[in-house]
């Protein structure tokens, strides 16, 4: 039985990012244009995007470059902005993110998060970047938050970019219904799926539903051909371990599919980020580099298949 979802809102051409970046050498193979999608249907308390979580622009507001002179709150339309005693104080709640208060800014504080976008537009800018494509292997990167929770946006920017001959990956957690990664499936290049958690229930007690579909998809996924890679974001405390570890070795050797496995170990920079949107953050323990590497070798003694690029 599928675990329960919530509804994945549809659109059309248009969307709405948080980001794009070009040049990036972390979100697939090669030097590629990563596009950011902004909302998530899941909910990681370790999460170092947390301004992708929710799916529309919102204001953040970041305290310490913030000299209280008090031009947002004399601009401000809906009364976000006030300075009590000394101190620049915001209701975010009141926010319909118009933006004038980001205007005033000299100090750059104050800054909407999340824009709408076309795909066309996507894929123009990715266009600029092709000559780095082919020398390298890269190409798109469609990643979040979440990209199927824009699903039908996701999807035109993939076959734009196909059209243009642009090499395309996705990235997504699993917890989509199958039928939305069919849809893609001719347009993606490769498969960047987040294997966040071996045990299904602390998998719903951290995230907010099992692994339970996140597995199906993999499989499903390998059964139709598609090439893909397990990105597994560890978590001092939470799951490194070697029952986790194991589970990631046994999913590489399960599925020829899969190319191998790519660890993304834990930072902090979330913990400013979630503060600046008026979040409590959660915040764990961040380990050196050295790190990695005994985790990698831990996975590549059960057995695992450590992806690389190169």
């Amino acid at each position: 039985m599928v675990d329960e979802l919530v509804d994945l809102p549809r659109g059309s051409e248009t969307g709405i990012i948080f980001g794009l970046q070009h040049f990036s050498v972390d979100d697939g193979p090669g030097i590629r244009t990563a596009v950011f999608l902004k909302g998530c249907n899941l909910h990681c308390p370790w999460c170092h995007n947390p301004e992708s979580i929710e799916g529309m622009p919102e204001l953040l507001y970041r305290s310490g470059r913030c000299v209280s002179c008090g031009y947002c709150g004399n601009i401000c339309p809906n009364g976000v902005h006030r300075v009590k005693f000394g101190k620049h104080v915001v209701s975010a709640n009141g926010c319909d993110v118009c933006g004038e208060c980001t205007d005033v800014c000299r100090n750059r504080a104050l800054e909407i998060v999340g824009r709408r976008i076309s795909s066309r537009e996507i894929v123009e800018q990715a266009k600029r970047d092709l000559r780095y494509y082919n020398i390298s292997g890269g190409g798109l990167t469609i990643t979040g938050g979440e990209p199927m929770y824009q699903c039908e946006f996701a999807l035109d920017i993939a076959e734009l970019a196909q059209q243009e001959g642009i090499d395309v990956v996705l990235e997504t957690n699993g917890i989509a219904p199958f039928e939305d990664y069919q849809k893609l499936l001719p347009s993606v290049n490769l498969f960047l799926i987040d294997y966040k958690l071996t045990d299904p229930r602390q998998h719903r007690r951290l995230t907010g539903v099992s692994n339970t579909l996140v597995l199906e998809n993999i499989r499903k996924l390998y059964a139709v051909g598609a090439k893909i890679v397990l990105r597994c974001p560890i978590i001092p405390s939470v799951n490194d371990n070697d029952e986790h570890f194991a589970a990631i070795a046994a999913l590489t050797q399960e599925h020829s599919g899969i190319l191998g496995f790519e660890l993304m170990p834990y930072h902090k920079l979330g913990v400013t980020k979630a503060g600046a949107l008026g979040r409590t953050p959660c915040e764990f323990e961040q380990l050196d580099e050295t790190a990695e590497t005994v985790w990698e070798q831990r996975i590549i003694e059960h057995g695992g298949r450590k992806w690389s690029d190169i």
